[in-house]
């Protein structure tokens, strides 16, 4: 296999899209403790004494946010994000299944840089190099998703990776740069103080009445 296939050309997409809060619940319950903080937001245990490149979107959205959950100890979900976190793992764990039989491909990769832990999807390992291989099925951005693959990337010294998403695959190419944002998540998330609050994001943040505790 030279490129990763999209997503859903690997297995079926369509059948969880009717998935519903409950069931999603019943399915993140089988994995992690579920709280529920407010009538629409859930939390579950996060682990912020390691830096890992999944932080980059929360980083991306509010740093405040990040810094609030890493207080907390927890990973804070919206009832939307909820169900496409638990959509998401289940099309990760089909996909991984499917392509991870074929030689010369691995899954789950753990890689380690002091404090820094992550865990890439899949590894293609071709003519002596390795690939690291991104299965992106949510509502995170791009951009987000770019940098994680970049971090990856760096640490591995890989000349590029793919990013899969349901109907496409997109090849990036190296960024030493990426590495740079990490130092600016491991500050907020070992400050005293939590960054300045942004107004124009805190009107349509569903998180902002949690945010308002620590004002």
């Amino acid at each position: 296999m030279l490129i990763p296939p999209p997503l859903c050309k690997v297995v079926r997409c369509d059948d969880l899209e009717d998935l519903s809060l409950d069931e999603a619940l019943r399915e993140l319950e089988k994995t992690d403790k579920v709280y529920q903080l407010a009538p629409t937001i859930y939390a579950v245990e996060y682990d912020f004494k390691r830096i890992t490149p999944s932080m980059i979107n929360d980083y991306e959205y509010c740093p405040r946010l990040l810094w609030i959950q890493a207080k907390l100890g927890k990973k804070l979900l919206t009832r939307k994000t909820l169900v496409a976190l638990v959509k998401g793992r289940l099309l990760h764990e089909r996909y991984q299944r499917v392509v991870s039989s074929v030689e010369d491909v691995l899954s789950e990769y753990k890689v380690e840089l002091r404090d820094m832990v992550g865990v890439i999807d899949l590894i293609f390992k071709r003519g002596g190099k390795i690939i690291p291989v991104e299965i992106k099925s949510g509502y995170v951005s791009r951009s987000s998703h770019v940098k994680q693959l970049q971090i990856y990337m760096e640490l591995l010294r890989a000349d590029f990776g793919y990013l899969v998403y349901r109907n496409r695959v997109e090849r990036i190419e190296r960024d030493s740069r990426a590495l740079e944002i990490l130092d600016k998540i491991r500050e907020i998330v070992r400050s005293a103080s939590p960054p300045p609050v942004d107004e124009s994001r805190c009107r349509s943040c569903p998180f902002r009445s949690i945010c308002k505790k620590y004002v």
